[in-house]
């Protein structure tokens, strides 16, 4: 059984995530958006999307592990999670920038992977503010 101490701890967390779901949505609209206005753009709105997904989901895992690091009185523990959580996102966003590159062949959008990698600027952008922040709210951090 949860203490209301835990519970008031997940519900900062999970107040906390939320600036990262609007961020989430509302690239998701601007990119359904884009898809209407039709291809007179030369916008790559399927590897956007893709991104989009992808750097949310990896973001909500790193979330989780900076979190999780910030609880724990540990300073290794910290650390490690701290370092965990970056070679995680790293990783996983230059996998999928390789497999797309091999599955695209000739026609790899270099607007699309740079796009991405705009993406990821915003989302860790944006991670790194709110963890800062959660950071001075905790005691022993």
């Amino acid at each position: 059984m949860e203490t209301g101490s835990k519970k008031m701890e997940n519900s900062i967390f999970s107040r906390a995530f939320r600036p990262i779901f609007v961020l989430f949505v509302g690239i998701d609209l601007l990119l359904i958006l884009a898809g209407w206005l039709g291809e007179s753009w030369n916008i790559p709105v399927k590897v956007l999307a893709a991104g989009n997904v992808l750097l949310f989901a990896a973001t909500g895992l790193s979330f989780f592990l900076y979190r999780k690091g910030l609880v724990d009185k540990n300073v290794h523990v910290f650390l490690r999670m701290m370092y965990s959580s970056l070679l995680l996102k790293m990783g996983v966003c230059l996998a999928a920038v390789l497999i797309y590159i091999y599955l695209a062949g000739k026609d790899v959008s270099k607007t699309g992977i740079l796009g991405c990698f705009a993406l990821y600027m915003l989302y860790t952008f944006l991670e790194v503010k709110i963890l800062m922040g959660l950071s001075k709210l905790q005691k022993n951090a």
